[in-house]
């Protein structure tokens, strides 16, 4: 018996001790904040670890998606808007619900623009990237975030 309870009290301490050194997955404001100050890539690692375990985690792909659109990674564009429009079309929430709306509408004449407008040359695109470095801008869907945050799903 003493065994037992011995193995149970070490089993608890290992767990408290990988849960503990578990990796963040960010929250609402400690992602909209680390955006904001230019951390940009520290944003994007939030949202590679929120979509490694679960890959429709639709915070992880507005984040990447927003990340993609500020740094202008054009091959991405269609695949992120397509996985965020299908994670959306299936999460529900007071709030998101509320944003759906205008989620979708964005994100269609987003893809109607690549479709038909989006041409730079390599100096402009080049030059547009380095735009996305710049502290101090929202991010694109922080609305949509904040609406996740707001019913609990991020």
């Amino acid at each position: 018996m003493k065994t037992m309870v011995s193995s149970a009290f070490l089993f608890l301490i290992a767990t408290a001790h990988v849960v503990a050194d578990a990796p963040s997955l960010g929250d609402f404001t400690t992602v909209t904040n680390l955006w904001y100050e230019g951390h940009k890539s520290n944003v994007l690692a939030i949202a590679e670890q929120r979509l490694a375990i679960n890959s429709n985690d639709l915070a992880g792909l507005i984040i990447r998606m927003d990340y993609n659109t500020a740094f202008l990674n054009a091959d991405c564009f269609s695949n992120d808007i397509a996985a965020v429009m299908s994670a959306a079309n299936i999460a529900s929430g007071a709030h998101l619900n509320q944003v759906k709306p205008l989620l979708f509408s964005s994100l269609t004449n987003t893809l109607e623009y690549l479709s038909k407008d989006f041409r730079l040359n390599a100096d402009q695109l080049a030059a547009e990237r380095q735009r996305g470095f710049i502290p101090g801008k929202p991010m694109e869907n922080e609305d949509v975030l904040e609406a996740l945050h707001d019913d609990g799903l991020f």
